[in-house]
């Protein structure tokens, strides 16, 4: 089993999602920018004093760090010995986790949640190859799978 950050060579049609460096850019501005403001509000201070971007920085950084770390796009690559055992497996571990097949496309399986839920948890793409089994989603949504399918 192995996870990477970056898709390999025999995955080129599963989808990539946000690099990291976008992820940490698109979660470290939300947050500065909902600091910045909750801070000149609560404080009554305006945006040109230190103490607004010095608290911004500091919450920017936690917040894309945190996205980072949950949100980046991660792949895992299984072997598979045993393609029906394992597929059992994979079913209810990802039943256990919520998601159901919604569509299958050029070979890859999407697996989603309740559209509620599935704002806030994104989708985990699925390509079964000759020996290998390969997930694309969410970190958070990898590292489960991994737990789960080890």
């Amino acid at each position: 089993m192995t996870e990477t950050p970056d898709q390999s060579s025999d995955t080129t049609d599963l989808p990539k999602g946000p690099g990291i460096a976008f992820t940490f850019v698109y979660y470290f501005s939300g947050a500065a920018l909902v600091t910045a403001l909750f801070t000149a509000k609560t404080l009554g201070v305006g945006f040109s004093s230190g103490i607004t971007g010095q608290f911004a920085l500091a919450a920017g950084s936690l917040g894309g760090l945190l996205g980072v770390f949950f949100n980046r796009t991660k792949t895992l690559e299984i072997s598979v010995a045993k393609p029906k055992v394992f597929n059992r497996e994979m079913e209810a571990a990802l039943t256990e986790m919520g998601y159901v097949l919604a569509e299958t496309v050029d070979g890859i399986a999407v697996y989603q949640q309740s559209p509620l839920r599935r704002l806030f948890s994104g989708d985990i793409y699925v390509q079964k190859q000759r020996k290998t089994v390969v997930f694309v989603s969410r970190a958070a949504n990898i590292r489960r799978l991994a737990k789960r399918l080890e």
